[in-house]
């Protein structure tokens, strides 16, 4: 994997990290946000994100 498609992977993980904390997500089962893998966290968001918009009027 070259060095530009890691750095934009933990770019992105990095952008959903902050987005999921601020949502007050800290963690996923046992696991920190930081251990799960960039599709976990696109999953989690998602989930989140949906669950979200479900409340909203």
């Amino acid at each position: 994997m070259s060095k530009q498609i890691y750095y934009d992977i933990q770019r992105k993980k990095n952008l959903i990290i902050d987005s999921l904390i601020h949502l007050g997500i800290y963690k996923k089962g046992n696991k920190q946000l930081y251990e799960l893998t960039l599709q976990e966290l696109e999953t989690e968001y998602r989930i989140v994100n949906s669950a979200i918009h479900d409340l909203s009027f």
